[in-house]
């Protein structure tokens, strides 16, 4: 098991600086600083995909999945989403701080407490 959390750690290095992003963070190391609004009714296709589409999809899409992520359907999402559990790699990586923080685009701080609420209280429902 540490060597899958190995290499998904490196290939999350790898994504980040493919898609521009610079701190090399652990995603296990991020604390949580945005934990949402408690917010228990978020839901993938109307609250999360908009975020993936305009801010992930480019690195976590159908042509190019970076880290092995295809974050353009719901199942492939699941792969870095553990629900109910703040210690999802989607969680970490978009709080401050985090690996994907700085590619999410407008306001950063509001689509990593969606996610965050997403994730966590919604748990992570289609």
């Amino acid at each position: 098991m540490r060597t899958v959390a190995r290499l998904i750690l490196s290939l999350a290095v790898i994504s980040t600086l493919a898609c521009g992003g610079t701190s090399p963070t652990s995603p296990s190391s991020t604390p949580i600083t945005i934990s949402g609004n408690g917010i228990s009714t978020y839901t993938f296709t109307a609250d999360v995909q908009p975020i993936l589409a305009s801010d992930c999809l480019s690195c976590h899409g159908p042509t190019q999945q970076q880290a092995g992520l295809n974050f353009s359907t719901y199942a492939g999402l699941l792969k870095a989403v553990s629900a109910g559990s703040d210690a999802s790699l989607l969680v970490r990586v978009t709080q401050p701080g985090g690996l994907m923080y700085n590619n999410l685009s407008g306001n950063r701080n509001s689509k990593a407490g969606i996610i965050y609420d997403w994730v966590v209280n919604s748990k992570a429902t289609q």
